[in-house]
């Protein structure tokens, strides 16, 4: 396992989410990647979708934050955040990382993950926020027994992204059927990507 740096990537300052996308592909270029997995939403809730505030795949793994229609984020305060994770979906989209759906049978591809549910998915309790979380030691040996390695000094973020990265392992070595696939393919309504999938490893 290797963490990079953001500094490292010229990713400083305020989020773009153009500049974001260069960097992660070139990065991706240089480790021969096929796919970029990213904790936050990668579009809105489809108009045709049951009522309520959330995309399928959020209900469905319980994510803290919400996307409702375009525009629309439970709470209020992650709209942000939201906007910008959209964003950068869509400009890897525009640059031959789509989002994953039904068809994808290897190759590129920009997935959503949730490393909570991930840890759920595995059968492990989620690592708790940052300010409780003092002592990562149980969470780096259940990511050794998973068969991560050179996560001993690994940061509360890098463990996340850790446990993200398993279902990208299983995607390229069993295709969509060998990982914790939750939520509707995403499609493109109104101006505005809606719904996906979000990944996570599944226990063997």
């Amino acid at each position: 396992m290797e963490f990079i740096d953001p500094t490292s990537l010229g990713l400083a300052g305020e989020p773009d989410a153009a500049r974001f996308a260069a960097a992660i592909m070139t990065l991706a270029e240089q480790r021969h990647v096929q796919l970029i997995l990213l904790d936050g939403p990668q579009g809105w809730r489809a108009d045709w979708a049951p009522a309520g505030h959330a995309r399928a795949c959020e209900k469905a793994t319980r994510t803290p934050g919400k996307t409702g229609l375009p525009g629309i984020v439970k709470p209020a305060s992650w709209t942000r955040m939201a906007d910008f994770s959209i964003a950068l979906f869509d400009a890897l989209q525009s640059q031959g990382w789509p989002r994953i759906d039904h068809t994808w049978r290897g190759g590129r591809a920009a997935i959503e993950s949730f490393p909570t549910q991930a840890w759920r998915s595995l059968g492990h309790p989620a690592l708790p926020g940052k300010k409780a979380t003092l002592d990562h030691t149980p969470w780096t040996k259940r990511l050794a027994a998973e068969g991560m390695r050179g996560i001993a000094r690994a940061s509360h973020d890098e463990l996340q992204a850790a446990i993200a990265a398993l279902a990208g392992i299983q995607l390229l070595a069993g295709g969509l059927d060998a990982a914790d696939v939750r939520g509707l393919p995403p499609t493109f309504e109104g101006g505005h990507w809606r719904e996906g999938f979000i990944i996570c490893p599944r226990r063997v």
